[in-house]
């Protein structure tokens, strides 16, 4: 529920940066924000999750969301909004999230259990509705409620929120915080789970493997607006269509990777999911026609959200569940911080080499991953290495 508000929000909110300003400083401000608690808080967050409630985090996350936006809305009404004001309220909303999302990665363990089948299934419909909400459907409802009313998306991503609170609030309980007892401090507590995932090599790989998807991804989609409209020639309306292809794809996956990973299993699914995109990248720069760029990059959606829920399945099978907020934490960390790295990358080679420029290295660096991956992938499976004692 609250993706679609996501959605609409990600719309409104550069939208209400450009009516209060238009020096391209200020605006990119709002967007800082929304990177910067990726990078200091999602460490945090995992190990302060592991230690409280998931269900009262969940409900916390979304109800201090909503109040913000709420308090955004109104303050748009009364035309005292400002760039500070943008910003500190899409951070603060990066920071619910960064807390939502881990949580709810966790709780999914609890619901579900660990069986690769429940686990695959669970997170694929999770993906679809996520894909559907923020990348399909939410942007065009933001940026039209925009037009019309400035504040009412911000109104609806606050009521999507309290919606969401209700229905997570609305789940049985299930596992408490950990006991005070013997429990490390904060800091002690972020290490165990950093080194966790790095000195267990199947999760090693994955982090690696998602890392540098995210980073191809960002690469090669820096700058495709400028490559929509200079080389495939779309207007901005053929633009939106080009990025809801890649919605579509990523909702389809979503709802099809339990049945995929069960065809191929868990290590040939990532495999195959990230070949795929080794090829598909440099043919969406390679091509010139704007439906066969909109046919590959609903590939590219399928594809990324195969690998990811495949790869957040075998994630949650083989981390203890009591440190299971740390390690995502930890994964999410180096993952997410590869993508302003591939965004600044992939701006670079467009202006100093071409705008298909990025598309090419994009598929070079997804095909290096893959093959330094390859080794310690070849352990990967569909089920959990060994589930003794890690419980519920």
């Amino acid at each position: 529920m609250s993706s679609l508000g996501d959605g609409a929000l990600a719309a409104a909110a550069p939208l209400a940066a450009a009516a209060i300003t238009r020096d391209p400083a200020a605006v990119a401000l709002v967007s800082a924000a929304e990177y910067l608690p990726w990078l200091v808080v999602t460490p945090f967050a995992g190990a302060l999750v592991d230690r409280w409630r998931l269900r009262t985090v969940l409900v916390v996350a979304d109800v201090l969301r909503a109040g913000g936006l709420a308090l955004l809305a109104i303050l748009i009404i009364a035309g005292a909004a400002s760039i500070p004001v943008l910003a500190a309220t899409a951070c603060a909303i990066v920071v619910g999230q960064i807390f939502g999302d881990t949580a709810a990665q966790t709780i999914v363990v609890d619901l579900a259990g660990r069986d690769s089948g429940a686990l695959n299934k669970a997170n694929g419909h999770i993906s679809s509705a996520t894909t559907a909400g923020k990348s399909l459907v939410g942007p065009p409802i933001g940026s039209g409620l925009y037009a019309a009313v400035p504040w009412l998306p911000f109104v609806l991503d606050a009521v999507s929120f309290a919606v969401s609170a209700g229905l997570v609030a609305s789940l049985p309980k299930r596992r408490g915080p950990t006991s005070r007892a013997g429990r490390p401090r904060l800091l002690a507590s972020i290490g165990e789970g950093a080194r966790f995932l790095v000195q267990h090599a199947q999760l090693r790989v994955l982090c690696l493997l998602v890392a540098s998807a995210n980073l191809a991804s960002f690469m090669a989609m820096s700058t495709f607006v400028l490559f929509a409209t200079e080389r495939l020639g779309v207007t901005t309306a053929g633009y939106g269509v080009l990025l809801a292809a890649s919605a579509v794809g990523g909702v389809a996956g979503g709802f099809a990777s339990g049945r995929i990973a069960q065809w191929l299993g868990a290590r040939p699914t990532i495999i195959a999911g990230l070949a795929l995109q080794v090829v598909v990248w440099p043919a969406i720069g390679w091509t010139s026609s704007p439906y066969i760029a909109g046919a590959l990059l609903a590939v590219v959606g399928l594809c990324a959200a195969v690998t990811t829920v495949v790869c957040v399945t075998a994630r949650q099978q083989l981390t203890p569940a009591a440190m299971l907020g740390r390690v995502i934490s930890a994964f999410r960390t180096v993952s997410a911080g590869t993508a302003p790295l591939g965004a600044l990358l992939g701006g670079g080679l467009a202006a100093v080499v071409d705008l298909r420029a990025p598309f090419y290295v994009a598929g070079v660096v997804l095909m290096a991953a893959v093959l330094v991956s390859l080794p310690s992938l070849r352990s990967v499976q569909a089920d959990p290495i060994s589930t003794e004692g890690v419980g519920q």
